[in-house]
């Protein structure tokens, strides 16, 4: 019995401070007031007209990289097309033959590279042997040198004649709108003279708006206004 109220005591001291945390917790700030103002859509009470041009943001034109007849035609004017499609075909037999006779030059130069080598390697041999004189290898390495840069050269000249051929392909170089077609189809274009189309991006587009100068100072005074009012409802 004399130990019980000492619990008593720790409990109400407990109860207390518990119903003083809940008290803090209940006093938490209001919220904010929010303004809140309801958007409808309506039609505009005032409105001027003014000429304006529409104009593409990106615009290229489409020129001939090789000479030739055209041979295709793969659209329709003005009809809307996607990157990387095919829009011309030039005349590529003459460059295809040009690259066939260049791989066939490249495939001997590799032949001759691999018997220059080969000699190389033999001379050598009798050499370290002393069977042969040392001007015969030099002459042997010599060969092998200028066979190497035969390869090099044929090689780059397969790589040359390759870009030709695949520039008589014209594709598009990006999506948007194509336009009248200058050339038709058995027309002989120039290299880097003819034009032959021009593609026009659709999205984004610029709208050219023509204002009378004397406009400007009402559209100055409209536009702060405009930030006025943002300003108060904000």
């Amino acid at each position: 019995m004399i130990i019980r109220p000492p619990t008593i005591i720790v409990s109400l001291i407990i109860c207390s401070c518990g119903a003083r945390n809940k008290e803090t917790q209940t006093k938490a700030p209001p919220p904010a007031a929010v303004s809140i103002e309801q958007v409808e859509k309506q039609k505009a009470i005032y409105y001027d007209e003014y000429p304006a041009t529409v104009a593409a943001l990106n615009q290229v034109d489409l020129r001939a990289q090789v000479t030739g007849y055209i041979t295709g035609i793969f659209f329709k004017d003005g009809q809307r097309i996607r990157a990387g499609q095919r829009l011309y075909d030039i005349d590529r037999q003459q460059y295809q033959a040009n690259l066939d006779q260049a791989i066939a030059n490249l495939n001997v130069s590799k032949a001759n590279l691999a018997k220059a080598q080969q000699d190389a390697d033999r001379y050598a041999d009798l050499l370290r042997q002393d069977a042969i004189a040392k001007q015969v290898y030099d002459h042997a390495i010599d060969d092998l040198q200028g066979a190497k840069m035969q390869v090099k050269a044929a090689e780059s000249n397969v790589r040359n004649i390759e870009a030709t051929v695949k520039y008589s392909f014209i594709d598009a170089p990006f999506t948007g709108t194509i336009g009248i077609s200058l050339v038709k189809k058995g027309a002989l274009v120039t290299a880097n003279q003819t034009l032959l189309n021009t593609i026009s991006s659709d999205e984004p587009i610029a709208v050219d708006v023509q204002v009378d100068q004397k406009e400007i100072a009402r559209f100055s005074q409209l536009q702060k206004n405009s930030f006025a009012r943002d300003s108060t409802f904000a």
